[in-house]
């Protein structure tokens, strides 16, 4: 009897370690799955952690990219404005340079006097005009120069290419003509106009050459004081008011009680003041 009795408790001994293990077997698997939420919690805290330093890189390397476009249309603005002030000088040299043609081709020129005092009207109403197309218009409706001298033909067919327009090829022309015929009384005039052909040409440099030639070589040519208005004409136009002003005091020196002395002074007195 007493070994049916020790049966039992000796069967319950024997299973209490397996329940143990089952139970602590749970808890295990509870403190895992416990461990695999927080495990996803803490991923999802670092991915929002993340994200929103992403999202303050990028809103910094926005704000950079606005900072800088910013400046950059502050910077176009004011070459805008730099270049239109240009423009508008550039614009008022021409209107200048349209009138001074003009009237030198009225000048030279029979029968052009009309012609010149429409082209300078045209040119004081608007300084968009080019002093390619006010010359050829004015040139295309006069005669033959009155100056008569060796190598006329020449000379002329020179001058007529500058009347038609043809820059280039009046300035080919006046040059071989010069060279041709260097003893001419054509001369003076010749390199007055290449220099004036060149300047419409915006061969600045050239035009200036050929023009102080006219007052260096033939001071006594009437077209050595009008070759030096032109000069004066080009240094304003180029923005060196200075040699301007130099050249037209000496026009007004030189020159004196002419009609090209009073010219000077008119552009003197309408040079800046202090340039």
């Amino acid at each position: 009897m007493k070994r049916w009795h020790l049966f039992p408790v000796l069967s319950l001994l024997c299973l209490s370690p397996f329940a143990q293990a089952e139970s602590t077997g749970e808890k295990v698997l509870q403190l895992q799955q416990q461990m695999a939420v927080m495990q996803g919690e803490l991923s999802s805290l670092v991915a929002v952690q993340q994200a929103s330093k992403g999202s303050q890189s990028a809103l910094a390397v926005l704000l950079g990219r606005t900072q800088r476009l910013e400046q950059e249309v502050r910077d176009l603005r004011g070459e805008l404005d730099t270049k239109t002030h240009a423009l508008q000088t550039q614009q008022q040299a021409t209107g200048a340079q349209v009138q001074a043609l003009a009237a030198q081709l009225a000048v030279a020129l029979p029968g052009t006097a009309a012609t010149a005092s429409t082209s300078s009207a045209v040119g004081s109403s608007t300084a968009v005009i080019s002093p390619a197309a006010a010359v050829a218009t004015a040139a295309s409706n006069t005669s033959a120069p009155s100056v008569q001298g060796l190598g006329q033909a020449d000379y002329q067919r020179a001058f007529d290419l500058l009347r038609q327009g043809k820059y280039g090829s009046a300035v080919t022309g006046l040059q071989g003509f010069i060279q041709k015929y260097p003893q001419s009384s054509l001369v003076p005039d010749a390199y007055y106009w290449l220099g004036q052909a060149q300047y419409v040409l915006g061969q600045n440099d050239a035009a200036l050459k050929s023009l102080h030639t006219v007052q260096a070589r033939f001071s006594q040519s009437s077209k050595a004081p009008e070759a030096m208005l032109r000069m004066a004409e080009i240094y304003q136009a180029i923005g060196q008011p200075g040699k301007a002003r130099a050249v037209l005091d000496k026009i007004i020196k030189q020159y004196p009680s002419t009609p090209s002395a009073q010219k000077a002074d008119a552009q003197l007195q309408a040079l800046p003041a202090g340039k």
